[in-house]
């Protein structure tokens, strides 16, 4: 079957606008905000080791006021350790995947109302394989457009987003069929059998409402001064990021019971693409 874009989009916005989906907007601003004081306080970190490393020099070359506004206002910054700063950094971004494996998982259930029975069954393993997921697809990708910008230019882009876009389901993949890493890249290949192009036209879609609610939301914030605007950013990144993951595993949802009522099954086992199917 299809993928309906539109239906996708509509059911995610309706799975986010729930008390479940509130309470997962709510998790990501709070794991949001901890993330820009701790990224805000290593850029900080960063810049006071530049400036007393190569203060004198950059003055010499009147490149230090430069440099100062080049880095940016840091509001949110706090002075800790940089070793504790990095800690905490990739404790967050643990953290980030396992609300996210909770919220495929909650977003997946039946009724939309009420968090799903063994929401957080296995949440260790399938954080780390999640986590392990998504740095493979960035590696897949990031190989596949230096392979495609060896033979063309515009190349490059496009075997990226074949790729990325084929990639998309890793992580549904694994919270919901208790995938490890590896078959969880081979399950979202197959599931986006067929489909890549509406898919690609779902990661557009989803592209654009980020840009638009996120740049309006950065000139509104940006009236107020850093402070404001950094939270504003926090607020918009968490809602746009729950509906993301809401409309992803909705899309999810529709190709896979659509290969499964074909036939097809998550072990391989499915029936082989028609001619062209696998290429678009």
């Amino acid at each position: 079957m299809s993928l309906d874009i539109g239906t996708a989009i509509s059911d995610g916005l309706d799975r986010v606008l729930t008390r479940p989906g509130a309470s997962l907007v709510g998790a990501f601003l709070v794991l949001g905000f901890a993330n820009a004081v701790v990224v805000q306080s290593l850029t900080a970190a960063a810049a006071e080791f530049v400036v007393n490393e190569f203060g004198p020099q950059l003055a010499e070359a009147d490149a230090l006021d430069e440099f100062r506004r080049n880095v940016g206002v840091s509001p949110l910054s706090v002075s800790l350790p940089p070793a504790l700063l990095g800690a905490a950094f990739v404790v967050l971004a643990f953290l980030t995947e396992a609300i996210s494996i909770v919220a495929v998982r909650v977003f997946a259930a039946p009724d939309p109302e009420r968090l799903p029975e063994g929401v957080a069954d296995g949440l260790t393993l399938a954080t780390l394989n999640g986590f392990l997921a998504g740095i493979l697809t960035f590696v897949i990708v990031a190989v596949g457009f230096v392979v495609g910008l060896v033979g063309v230019i515009v190349g490059g882009f496009v075997v990226a987003a074949v790729l990325g876009v084929s990639l998309l389901f890793a992580r549904q993949a694994v919270a919901l069929g208790d995938e490890n890493a590896i078959t969880a890249l081979r399950e979202s290949w197959d599931v986006a059998k067929g489909n890549r192009w509406y898919l690609l036209g779902l990661v557009v879609v989803l592209a654009l409402v980020s840009l638009v609610i996120g740049g309006g939301g950065g000139l509104i914030g940006g009236l107020f001064g850093p402070a404001a605007s950094t939270l504003v950013s926090v607020v918009v990144g968490a809602a746009v990021g729950v509906f993301g993951i809401a409309a992803t595993t909705q899309a999810y949802q529709q190709l896979r019971v659509g290969r499964d009522q074909t036939g097809g099954s998550s072990d391989g086992g499915h029936k082989p693409a028609e001619s062209g199917n696998d290429v678009y």
